[in-house]
């Protein structure tokens, strides 16, 4: 890298100065030293390896004030794209970045640069782990993978990789809308569903050899209990008992008929009472769970996970799994951004017709949102105003114009089968009378986001500045977007959440510790959803439990303490040899039962069809 870095900086400064590609320019030690900000003698260090490079000639002064000569002998573009390639290719890919951006200019060669690395991910046969075909699936993302501690799991992502790494103790089938039994072999309750008994499988192995007991589930319910992001889901467990190596019995503090469901969630994950024989904060950085993939390396440059040969709920397909950790804006360059074309990668789909993809769109089961900070003294405090800004707000215009994956208005927090004959709520006319009606008087309003949404929110900016309204933006990173100190002085945050659970996702809009909705609703407000929550805990029909969500949901909207913004779909294309495809509720593909079929499959499949 320092090799690069020195001829990048020689090379500017030559050709700034008039000096051409191939033709020599002379110069002194001194000079070089002055350009690399070294010593005379680092300088000789430096041509002697830009030469043993083959990027530079080199041919000193002889005698007294004769100026040496130096020859650039490669473009800087072409060097800068090779080494970006190769870094690439040995998995330094933040290196890769960071060396493009330093020192290129080029937008052209970054987008052949991205080209190549298109090419780069998708499904492969490699030789891994002593196997000559193993199947490897390489993965681009944009943004980090922030923690896989289950206790602090916050964002989709996050928990989709967690699901790869362990279970809970049971499982919801999103196909035949029950839940099933994943380390809970059964389970039992009393009447009153406060009491509740779980029989654990025997021979689940972690990822480090050891047997999963009674005693991990214990350990990891009491972990819960403590103050965590995600302790709510378990503010209704008294007490745990073990009844044997392989049961357990919970007893409630009020009946729960939502506890099956809330030990779906990812949160619930099972941990190992030993942490795998480290320490916490060392477990976390590689943490063994049961799962179909255990993880093998995580850093700044990739996530990569291996196969769990021996996986109690059958092997995965895929050998190894590479999620690479690309810059955010480096998503404008690539062809590929979706799972499913990557199964086979840009060299593959290239020789492929249009016909043999299929393509499937679904919508989102959430939508995006701005939350207001009831909490905080602002223009935004007038309910009036509010509602001007919901009415004065064109969502129709702000799909047609910002496009993507943005399909429909929103009206509440979820869609339903009515959502695409719904009308947009907007109403010039009405929003101005309310406008002048809440006596604003121009002063601005602080809305932040973090940069999946910075699109959305300066487009707001500029629809509403159109109406005298100045909202002022303010943009976070995934670091800085939850804390306290930073989000408590904004006058409203825009948001997207997905209901991958359902009623456990509710439950945690609600109750979760840093959800906006919770941190910036009134103090009298959040204890009427409390007790209205624990009306849903009692409700043992779903429906019953639906009508008090119901109810919570069109209370806050109608106060407007929220404003529901759009709706968004997921769209995904995959080849017809590639099998198991199973994209889950978070929007990302379960890597656990892909597969892809070899041609000879495919013509004996053709065959017996006919």
């Amino acid at each position: 890298m320092i090799a690069i870095e020195r001829y990048c900086t020689l090379y500017d400064k030559l050709r700034d100065s008039g000096g051409r590609l191939r033709q020599p320019v002379e110069v002194s030690l001194e000079q070089l030293a002055d350009t690399w900000y070294c010593t005379v003698r680092n300088v000789k260090l430096i041509i002697r390896k830009l030469e043993e490079e083959h990027w530079v000639e080199w041919r000193a002064g002889r005698g007294r004030g004769h100026l040496s000569r130096i020859t650039l002998l490669i473009e800087k573009d072409s060097l800068l794209l090779e080494q970006a390639q190769s870094l690439a290719s040995q998995g330094e890919y933040k290196s890769a970045f960071a060396l493009m951006d330093d020192y290129l200019d080029d937008v052209q060669v970054k987008s052949m640069f991205m080209s190549w690395l298109n090419g780069h991910f998708g499904h492969r046969k490699e030789t891994r782990h002593g196997m000559n075909d193993a199947d490897v699936l390489r993965c681009p993302v944009y943004f980090p993978l922030t923690t896989l501690d289950t206790a602090e799991l916050v964002y989709a992502f996050d928990s989709h990789m967690v699901r790869q790494l362990f279970n809970t103790l049971v499982q919801f089938d999103h196909v035949r809308n029950c839940i099933v039994s994943s380390i809970a072999h059964t389970w039992e309750h009393d009447e009153e569903g406060k009491v509740w008994t779980f029989y654990l499988r025997k021979g689940i192995m972690f990822h480090h050899g050891v047997e999963l007991s009674a005693d991990d589930v214990i350990f990891t319910l009491n972990r819960l209990q403590a103050d965590r992001t995600q302790s709510w889901m378990v503010r209704t467990i008294d007490s745990i008992e073990k009844l044997s190596h392989y049961a357990i019995r919970l007893y409630l503090t009020m009946p729960n008929w939502l506890l099956p469901r809330l030990l779906c969630s990812t949160t619930m994950s099972i941990i190992p009472m030993d942490w795998g024989g480290v320490q916490e904060a060392e477990y976390w950085e590689l943490p063994s769970g049961t799962g179909p993939f255990r993880i093998m390396e995580w850093n700044d440059n990739q996530c990569i996970l291996q196969a769990h040969t021996a996986y109690f709920q059958g092997r995965p397909h895929l050998d190894e799994v590479r999620i690479v950790f690309l810059p955010s804006d480096s998503a404008a360059y690539a062809d590929q951004t979706n799972w499913s074309g990557l199964m086979y990668g840009m060299d593959y789909s290239k020789t492929m017709t249009d016909a043999e993809w299929k393509r499937v769109e679904w919508l989102s089961r959430g939508c995006n949102l701005i939350h207001w900070n009831m909490n905080k003294d602002g223009p935004h405090q007038s309910y009036v105003l509010r509602r001007a800004l919901n009415v004065l707000l064109d969502r129709q215009r702000m799909i047609q114009e910002l496009e993507e994956d943005r399909v429909y208005p929103a009206r509440s927090f979820y869609p339903k089968e009515t959502t695409p004959l719904e009308r947009d709520l907007f109403d010039p006319g009405y929003g101005m009378k309310l406008l002048k009606e809440s006596g604003y008087d121009g002063s601005k309003i602080v809305i932040m986001t973090y940069a999946k949404h910075e699109k959305d929110l300066y487009w707001l900016q500029s629809h509403y500045s159109q109406y005298g309204i100045v909202i002022e933006v303010q943009i976070e990173d995934w670091r800085t977007v939850r804390k306290p100190e930073r989000y408590q002085h904004a006058d409203g945050m825009l948001n997207g959440f997905i209901l991958a659970e359902e009623e456990v996702c509710l439950l945690e809009l609600f109750e979760q510790k840093g959800s906006y909705i919770k941190e910036w609703m009134t103090p009298d407000m959040n204890n009427w959803i409390h007790d209205m929550l624990n009306h849903v805990l009692c409700c043992q029909q779903p429906e019953h439990r639906w009508l008090r969500f119901a109810d919570i949901e069109r209370r806050i909207v109608e106060d407007g303490s929220v404003m529901p913004l759009l709706h968004k779909k997921f769209n995904t294309k995959y080849h017809q040899r590639v099998r198991g495809i199973g994209t889950n509720t978070l929007g990302w593909i379960d890597f656990k039962d892909i597969w892809v079929a070899p041609q000879e499959a495919e013509l004996t499949q053709k065959s017996n069809l006919t």
